[in-house]
């Protein structure tokens, strides 16, 4: 049924992780399916754009915006020119481990699943120690999107989501922000007939100091597009 993995790794300033990130990838256990890494660059200025220059696997396509415009906006860039089966949202800075693609895969083979995440947040696999407002924050925003989309998420903020390939490009995407997770989140849960799996995950996050991007406005942004994107179709 499937054949073909697109692993889209949007980068941002990641000079320190992205070459052991993307060996990781290739390295990870994807069964037979073919690979595809497709990385956008967000008009990285650390020394990234060199690192990412000097990748010479045919299985890897490099994508240079521009301009910085997002997350949202070079998922998207990553998104258009993905051709696989199944996607699945890599970040480049190895908070998220390749070694969970087996267990992220798995329920599209066994339950037909149309989407998976990947939940940090049950404490089933190792999970690195963050700060209690992190903590508290990423629950609050779970159990919104819950109490809203009447669901069960663990965890709607992880950055581990694969998709069947029409169901995300089939999607309407208006975000060009880190608001594109409640936005995603908020739109399958929407659609009654899309099978939503989550399977544990192991996180290792990293501090504001190592380059960790996400702020604390950022929870009052998810907030927000959470209950936008309940009313408005």
């Amino acid at each position: 049924m499937y054949k073909k993995l697109s692993v889209l790794i949007p980068v941002y300033n990641e000079k320190d992780t992205i070459k052991a990130c993307v060996e990781r990838v290739l390295d990870a256990d994807i069964s037979d399916l073919e690979l595809e890494i497709i990385i956008s660059d967000n008009n990285s200025y650390d020394g990234t754009k060199e690192i990412l220059n000097s990748f010479t696997d045919k299985r890897i396509k490099i994508l240079f915006r521009d301009s910085n415009g997002g997350k949202g906006a070079n998922i998207k860039n990553a998104l258009k020119n993905s051709t696989g089966d199944l996607i699945l949202f890599q970040d480049g800075d190895l908070e998220y481990s390749p070694s969970d693609f087996k267990s992220l895969l798995e329920p599209f083979f066994l339950y037909n699943a149309d989407v998976v995440y990947g939940s940090r947040l049950t404490r089933a696999k190792a999970t690195s120690i963050v700060g209690f407002p992190n903590y508290i924050a990423n629950h609050l925003v779970t159990f919104l999107t819950n109490l809203l989309y009447n669901k069960i998420f663990t965890d709607i903020a992880t950055g581990y989501k694969v998709f069947k390939n029409n169901i995300i490009k089939e999607m309407e995407i208006t975000s060009d922000g880190f608001e594109i997770e409640p936005e995603i989140t908020a739109k399958l849960s929407k659609n009654k007939k899309i099978k939503i799996f989550e399977v544990p995950i192991t996180i290792n996050s990293r501090s504001y100091d190592e380059g960790k991007k996400v702020r604390w406005w950022n929870f009052f942004t998810y907030l927000y597009h959470l209950i936008k994107w309940r009313f408005v179709n």
